[in-house]
């Protein structure tokens, strides 16, 4: 059975974040992200699409969260190894997930023969570095047994060149809270720096967020760098087909 070493991690102190690091989104919307997010991504169609590449031996996720994906793939008879850089999100996930607290860039375990590794809904963004996501793929490689798969859910980054460099809006509004955000769209390094500021009788809470996006032939060099090719690429978790200039990509890695 995996064991996790517990790390230390930049965190909220005071109220405020002070240093962006591996648990900062996690510590910053664990308390409010099955509220918030609880939709996105359909969970079924993924533990589906999971499930049907998975070869012998446990599921690895990565960013595992309060554990909205791992349910139903330990519900589909697997056992599941959850890790998450947030000990406030890895509190919420259920005990039927082996839960380690670890960095995705610097796995606290050690080699393993998982049946295929998942890491969804732009989490490997949160790797905010070109460097820290290529160690990642040198990571999971060898957590991997021989053929299984990397899957991995991101936004393809279209249009982001031509974003704004700022904005400032509401994200959420109701009699009792209002939730700003802001965010700062670096296109040369592929960078958004966000802020919400959750206003509410409570008093005002900041989440912060940043994530470096890449796009999938950038994904697809970080895989080959780590000896993994593309086998398979859709735009949503019910394989419809990719495309280029959509927003989303599943892409499937394995071993050549």
């Amino acid at each position: 059975m995996v064991s996790g070493t517990v790390r230390s991690y930049d965190s909220i102190r005071s109220g405020f974040m002070t240093v962006f690091g591996p648990g900062t989104y996690g510590d910053s919307f664990a308390d409010v992200y099955d509220q918030w997010y609880g939709q996105i991504t359909d969970a079924e169609a993924t533990a589906d699409f999971v499930s049907h590449r998975c070869l012998d031996g446990p599921v690895l996720e990565l960013g595992v969260g309060t554990g909205r994906l791992a349910v139903p793939l330990v519900e589909r008879g697997h056992e599941v190894i959850g890790l998450d850089a947030s000990m406030p999100m890895l509190s919420q996930c259920p005990q039927a997930v082996v839960r380690v607290l670890g960095d995705m860039a610097a796995l606290p375990f050690a080699e393993q023969a998982h049946g295929v590794a998942l890491c969804a809904f732009n989490t490997l963004f949160n790797l905010a570095s070109e460097q820290a996501q290529q160690e990642f793929f040198h990571q999971v490689t060898h957590m991997l047994a021989p053929g299984a798969p990397l899957i991995i859910e991101a936004f393809t980054g279209t249009g982001l060149d031509q974003s704004e460099p700022s904005s400032l809006g509401v994200s959420r509004i109701a009699a009792d809270r209002l939730v700003l955000a802001a965010t700062i769209v670096d296109s040369s390094a592929q960078t958004i720096t966000g802020q919400h500021v959750d206003i509410s009788e409570a008093g005002i809470t900041l989440r912060p967020w940043r994530i470096r996006w890449t796009t999938p032939d950038q994904l697809d060099e970080l895989a080959s760098n780590a000896g993994l090719h593309l086998v398979e690429r859709y735009a949503s978790w019910d394989q419809q087909e990719f495309d280029p200039d959509g927003d989303l990509a599943i892409s499937v890695y394995a071993s050549r």
